[in-house]
């Protein structure tokens, strides 16, 4: 072997060896964030929840939809769509059931 080749064979470890570290510090941060949505989602429910008790306690009754929270200024800091209504972290609207008075966090289950 040359000193050439010698040193492009090291280049090509270098390499890969950035590449590993690369994927594996994505992996981390994507994995990082995605605790990060999962927590920012418990939170905005626990708002959410919080904000349809003061609004039954002032007027009586749990509201129709989660835009009057909104529209009332109950609910801040959330992020929303074009008619009001709160978003989760993940895009998607909230769930909400009016019988139960609270916003789910599933698809069948009352978060209380």
């Amino acid at each position: 072997m040359n000193k050439n080749s010698e040193t492009s064979f090291e280049n090509i470890i270098v390499l890969i060896f950035i590449l590993v570290l690369t994927i594996i510090i994505m992996h981390k941060y994507f994995t990082i964030i995605a605790y990060a949505k999962k927590a920012e989602f418990a939170g905005e429910i626990h708002a959410i929840n919080l904000a349809l008790i003061s609004y039954r306690i002032k007027y009586g009754k749990f509201p129709a939809n989660l835009s009057v929270l909104t529209k009332n200024g109950y609910i801040k800091n959330i992020k929303t769509d074009k008619e009001d209504y709160p978003l989760n972290p993940f895009g998607k609207r909230f769930v909400y059931e009016k019988k139960y008075g609270s916003v789910l966090s599933y698809a069948n289950k009352p978060m209380h």
